[in-house]
């Protein structure tokens, strides 16, 4: 492992999480855990050795840990160690920052639905971050995006997604590309196209509710970076 050699937080944070597709493969684990051949799957353009080698140093580092599950996974299984999960908030963050540079759509880029699951802790504050007397509503929405299906639900608790082998029972469904989701969930206020969402008109009513508490509630995400 490269070292920047100095005696400081943040030089040896990046020592251990600063290396190219590093924070990419976190931002899987914190999705769900995963076999190898997902993660590989999931981060289109990584190497193989490559992503041995990071899940390799991440281990060493006491960020990732990974155990052989039994059958029907047979495989070895890799997730992140409560350290781990303790990048949550530093990346959640930094995708905050970053919600300007999707202005432009996905253009070409690689997109996954299961990507969503991290978007949307970024898209949401924390029960914490609610102020007083603010509450989520109570909802269930299935999201079909890019050929993932995710299920997302909100209550007094915060907003919570998972993603789901098939298209979960809920209350609402939210179908398109991840972008048109995004923008969905999001709140943005554009003429751009967003995904299909069907329900009742009390559950429609409940999911307007929850996207007025997005970050990005009533905003062309253009402007966020000006």
């Amino acid at each position: 492992m490269k070292s920047y050699g100095e005696f400081c937080a943040l030089a040896r944070a990046l020592d251990v999480v600063g290396d190219r597709w590093t924070m990419l493969v976190i931002r899987e684990l914190l999705i769900a855990p995963s076999r190898y051949s997902d993660l590989q799957k999931s981060l289109p353009g990584i190497a193989t050795n490559l992503l041995a080698q990071r899940l390799r140093t991440l281990e060493e580092a006491g960020v990732v840990t990974s155990a052989v599950k039994p059958a029907p996974v047979s495989a070895r299984v890799y997730a992140l160690t409560e350290w781990g999960r303790g990048l949550q908030s530093v990346l959640v963050g930094l995708a905050r920052w970053g919600v300007p540079l999707l202005t432009p759509g996905a253009e070409g880029d690689h997109s996954r639905g299961r990507w969503l699951v991290f978007a949307i802790m970024a898209l949401y504050p924390d029960r914490t971050e609610m102020a007083d007397g603010a509450e989520f509503p109570t909802l269930t929405a299935s999201i079909i995006a890019d050929g993932d299906n995710l299920l997302l639900t909100a209550d007094e608790h915060g907003v919570r997604t998972v993603l789901s082998g098939a298209p979960a029972p809920a209350e609402v469904t939210i179908e398109g590309t991840s972008e048109e989701v995004f923008r969905t969930l999001s709140g943005e206020q554009t003429g751009k196209p967003k995904a299909v969402v069907s329900g009742t008109a009390d559950a429609l009513r409940l999911l307007a509710r929850l996207t007025s508490h997005a970050h990005t509630y009533g905003l062309d995400l253009a402007v966020l970076n000006r």
